[in-house]
């Protein structure tokens, strides 16, 4: 995995690319949400934005029963939006914890300078079963100097979600970005409405092979080509639950989907699988951070230690076949769960490419605005 220490360069980069307008537009309401505030004495809890299904109702039991509070678990909508969230006002006391994609997060937490950081340094002492990151991922730990800001959690991938059923597995586009856009399928798939993944899994499929640092002119020939694809898909998803709701009742038959949508729909009896994109798997870390201003640091802290866990990790993995940075709980499947889990995607011969936040997000999402408008 590639280092997530951030560079001056990249750093004061996002600054620009991702300012205060940027936030204050995309964090919006939910950003601004009333009602938030510290824990009552009658009742410990704990204020987070992370991806839903990274608590499932099992893992969530677990990791509740290890801190002994109520985890609160705000609507996270992608790494664009919890970046908006953070640096709206008041934001690094709003939210006692957070995850979000490692590489896209990085920045906007670090800031420019030491001392500017909107997560406070964690206190590793704290969270001990931060020995048990596996040495892939030793590397995606975010740190400024001597002290840590992120430690990776959760890792996976993200990819076309697709019904074997209605379409065929040994077409060549099933393992391809093509199968959401060729004019075949037409009617037939969906994709994610999210500035940041849409427009980054379209230039892959184009050829750019470092998207977040692609030119204004390929910007603008990625924009041109999903304008020109528009009509291909059926909608645009917003929430888990939309797309499986998709799959689930044959409205579509791909989707650009996550892990726990393959998960869900398997649950569900539906032969669906995910493909492998030749053009570039979208890999990455979801890593945990406790905001500056966190009101319930202590606790922040054991809902961190507790998701490094053995007992979290594991639970995790069964329900929503997420696999995690835990190499004990890696160990503990069997070869073919994973291979199954995807622990072997370094293995399969396909780029690997990780998700980082763009030089320019401020023009991707004006583009997104554009697609979205014609």
């Amino acid at each position: 995995m590639n280092s997530t220490t951030a560079t001056t360069e990249e750093v004061t980069m996002t600054t620009h690319a991702f300012g205060r307008r940027a936030a204050l537009g995309l964090a919006g309401g939910a950003a601004l949400a009333a009602g938030i505030g510290p824990a009552s004495a009658q009742e410990r809890r704990l204020v987070a934005v992370m991806p839903g299904p990274f608590l499932p109702n099992g893992a969530r039991a677990i990791l509740e029963r290890q801190i002994n509070a109520r985890i609160e678990n705000l609507p996270y909508v992608s790494p664009t939006d919890t970046a908006a969230k953070l640096m709206a006002p008041g934001g690094t006391s709003r939210y006692d914890l957070m995850y979000s994609t490692t590489g896209f997060i990085q920045a906007p937490v670090l800031r420019e300078r030491a001392g500017q950081e909107l997560a406070r340094p964690l206190d590793l002492s704290k969270i001990p079963n931060a020995a048990k990151i596996s040495p892939l991922f030793q590397s995606e730990i975010t740190k400024r100097g001597d002290n840590t800001f992120m430690l990776p959690v959760v890792w996976g991938y993200d990819s076309v979600v697709y019904d074997r059923d209605r379409i065929p597995e040994n077409d060549p586009l099933t393992q391809s970005w093509g199968l959401l856009f060729d004019d075949k399928y037409a009617g037939r798939v969906a994709l994610r409405d999210d500035p940041y993944q849409s427009i980054c899994l379209t230039a892959l499929h184009l050829g750019i092979r470092s998207p977040e640092t692609m030119s204004q002119a390929d910007l603008n020939r990625v924009t041109q080509f999903l304008i020109s694809k528009k009509r291909n898909f059926r909608t645009i998803w917003g929430s888990f639950a939309e797309a499986v709701n998709l799959m689930s009742s044959r409205e579509v038959d791909a989707i650009f989907g996550w892990i726990p949508m393959r998960a869900a729909l398997q649950a569900q009896g539906r032969n669906v699988t995910n493909n492998w994109p030749r053009e570039g798997l979208l890999v990455f870390t979801h890593s945990a951070f406790i905001p500056r201003e966190s009101r319930n640091v202590e606790l922040a802290h054991a809902a961190i230690n507790g998701a490094l866990s053995d007992e979290f990790g594991k639970q995790l993995g069964e329900e929503t076949q997420y696999p995690v940075t835990n190499a004990n709980v890696a160990a503990s499947f069997s070869a073919e769960d994973q291979a199954r889990l995807g622990y072997d995607v370094e293995k399969r011969g396909i780029p690997l490419h990780r998700y980082a936040f763009p030089a320019a997000m401020d023009r991707w999402i004006e583009a997104w605005g554009r697609f979205k408008a014609a």
